[in-house]
């Protein structure tokens, strides 16, 4: 039933506001929080040394290395992002870090760690 934009160029990618926002009808994308299950849990370091998962409450970082990754703060890669936010690549390139927390993680059926993000 139509659109929702405000009218400016701002609604559309690649155009900013002064503040840096854009594209996103004013909202940053850049500092949204993110949850999601990690992918290729088992081929990861962490699993591959450990032949488990981190537990609940594990502080971890995101870090880009030609894919995104959940991390130990050591570096040691625990899972991979799904590709639906590859968007924060670019986040990071531009000055963001972010922080996580895991929220879940087990060995069963597979193993699978999920974690949550904030942007600092």
């Amino acid at each position: 039933m139509g659109s929702s934009g405000s009218g400016r160029f701002t609604d559309y990618s690649g155009s900013k506001n002064a503040d840096g926002t854009g594209g996103t009808g004013g909202v940053d994308r850049c500092r949204q929080a993110v949850s999601c299950v990690l992918e290729e849990v088992a081929q990861c370091d962490y699993y591959t040394a450990n032949a488990a998962v981190p537990p609940i409450a594990t502080e971890v970082i995101l870090v880009h290395n030609r894919r995104l990754f959940a991390a130990m703060p050591d570096g040691t890669k625990i899972g991979a992002l799904p590709t639906a936010y590859n968007y924060l690549a670019a986040c990071m390139r531009d000055g963001n870090t972010y922080v996580g927390v895991v929220s879940r993680s087990g060995l069963l059926p597979i193993p699978f760690v999920a974690v949550d993000f904030t942007a600092q």
